[in-house]
């Protein structure tokens, strides 16, 4: 069969087989190429007739012994079946002697179909359907394209294509398989200059919340619109360090701060309660909610929170009250706990660490010979990515709970540094999103080439991104980057500076002469006047502006 033949049978083919019953003929006469040969005709109507020698006879002239054996005995177990429904017991048994045991396997298919006499539940196959299973089962040696061949190409074709797609690795159920692929998912990238140090979501996706200097700005979804409100609630944390991190919990129902104050501060969004945790002896790194252990007492709240510093230390409370402490080790970098499997992970600059949540009996630890950054984890916990920095920066990819390197994620070059943003997100937390030092934004999908899929290049400022976080319900990346500053502060700053020169110019004059000191007084006078102008002005701007985010 020539390529041409090939080609046109596999077009008969399909229109037979959707009933283009008109255009199937026209083909066939105009091309003078028939779908099916004569050993076809031959075979079929010997299945239609029951009659097995002839069917003996033809599959003898095409097929092996063990495919003639075959297709011979599912015609005769159609023949038994019918004697049986029909109670013709005696008929059914010398079938079963005389002619079905001479094509059965082994003895032990000899007596599947002697206790089938007992089975009330059989039943008998079409007429077509019978035809088709023989067919499948001969369709090579007798000279016939593959059934549904022409389908089985464009399936093939249409998985190459989503294999090449950025967002797909394996066919969706019910696709259509005549149209070419096309991918509807599209990532939105919502950029804003803002300078803000942290970008969350609740759970929901009903709050966004925004941290700037040592203030929340918490915006919430507007039931018309469906966007975030444009005037935030701006919530005093009341911490007098730069702000660590931040969470919101579970029920979205409470949001809460870390902070190099040793403190953590934690607030009722519904009732505007709000307290501080306060027994840490060093930096706060991170915190979590957990759910209260049931089998204990009642508790003032439903959530426990768990915190760890740098000095190494995790602390378990319940509000304001702390109930024990565990000393892990120094230098601890990130918690993260997962309620339904009851796990807690620990990260620190050179350690993965896996413990039960409730008990801290810790199930597994691998060490690390990198510098670790930063860690996150997917929303199922299945995955957790660190951030590694030495002479090249990359991500690594270890599974939970065997913590096993699964994949190693690298910037296009040596030269693109990653930053500790990143994070997981959208299409089932299967997309990576990561920011360089020169405010590159970095795109991967977990499935498919540890290179990034896309690259979003940073502003003609090189200016890094201070913030970046996947939308936990849409397909939205919030990036954050540092606001362009304002031409008078340019100035207020410039002054300053000038002043700071000229004093560092004349101060050996000024030690010459016995007026010295009383000039050197005066510099340092206008250089502290001049920090005084700059901060009041800042304070006015922030007071004017209100509970608007334009301060950020």
């Amino acid at each position: 069969m020539n390529i041409k033949e090939e080609k046109i049978k596999l077009i008969l083919q399909f229109l037979r087989q959707y009933k283009y019953d008109h255009s199937f003929q026209k083909l066939q006469e105009q091309s003078q190429i028939q779908l099916d040969p004569q050993s076809l005709e031959l075979i079929t109507q010997s299945i239609k007739k029951y009659d097995i020698k002839q069917l003996e006879y033809i599959l003898n002239q095409y097929v092996d012994e063990s495919t003639k054996q075959q297709c011979i005995l599912k015609v005769l177990e159609q023949q038994y079946i019918k004697l049986l429904k029909l109670h013709n017991v005696q008929e059914a048994i010398q079938l079963l002697r005389n002619e079905m045991t001479k094509f059965c396997q082994d003895e032990e298919q000899k007596y599947q179909y002697a206790s089938m006499i007992y089975i009330p539940e059989l039943k008998v196959k079409q007429e077509q359907e019978l035809i088709d299973e023989i067919i499948q089962l001969c369709y090579k040696q007798i000279g016939l394209i593959e059934p549904n061949r022409l389908v089985t190409i464009i399936q093939q074709q249409q998985a190459n294509q989503i294999l090449d797609c950025h967002f797909h690795n394996k066919l969706e159920q019910n696709y259509n398989i005549i149209e070419k692929h096309s991918c509807n998912f599209k990532l939105n990238i919502i950029k804003h200059k803002k300078n803000i140090r942290f970008c969350i979501f609740s759970l929901n996706g009903q709050y966004k919340a925004l941290v700037h200097n040592l203030q929340i700005y918490l915006y919430q979804i507007d039931n018309l619109t469906k966007e975030y409100q444009q005037k935030p609630k701006k919530i005093q944390t009341g911490q007098t360090g730069k702000i660590t991190s931040i969470i919101f919990s579970p029920c979205n129902k409470y949001i809460g701060t870390s902070s190099e104050d040793f403190t953590v501060f934690i607030y009722n969004i519904q009732t505007d309660k709000k307290y501080k945790l306060e027994g840490h002896n060093a930096i706060v790194q991170q915190f979590n909610f957990v759910l209260s252990n049931q089998q204990k007492k009642k508790q003032k709240n439903e959530y426990d929170i768990y915190t760890i510093s740098q000095d190494g230390w995790l602390y378990e409370w319940n509000e304001s009250e702390r109930k024990g402490g565990l000393k892990i080790e120094e230098k601890l970098l990130k918690l993260h706990t997962h309620q339904q499997k009851e796990l807690m992970l620990l990260t620190s600059q050179n350690k993965i660490s896996l413990y039960e949540l409730y008990t801290k009996k810790q199930i597994s630890q691998i060490s690390i010979t990198k510098n670790n950054q930063n860690s996150i984890v997917d929303k199922p916990f299945n995955f957790i990515l660190i951030l590694i920095s030495d002479i090249i920066s990359e991500l690594n990819l270890y599974s939970i709970p065997e913590l096993q390197l699964i994949k190693v994620f690298q910037p296009t070059s040596c030269l693109n540094t990653l930053i500790p943003q990143l994070d997981f997100g959208w299409l089932n937390s299967n997309l990576i999103a990561a920011a360089t030092t020169t405010g590159d934004l970095l795109i991967w999908h977990i499935q498919k080439s540890s290179q990034p899929i896309e690259i979003i290049q940073g502003s003609e400022y090189k200016k890094e991104i201070s913030c970046l976080k996947f939308h936990p319900i849409k397909n939205q990346l919030y990036v954050y980057q540092q606001k362009d500053l304002i031409r008078q502060s340019t100035q207020q700053q410039s002054t300053t500076e000038e002043i700071q020169a000229q004093f560092l110019q004349q101060r050996q004059q000024f030690q010459r002469h016995s007026w010295g000191m009383h000039q050197m007084l005066n510099f340092l006078s206008r250089i502290s006047r001049q920090d005084q102008i700059g901060s009041n002005q800042q304070l006015m701007q922030e007071e004017d502006k209100g509970s608007s985010d334009d301060d950020m």
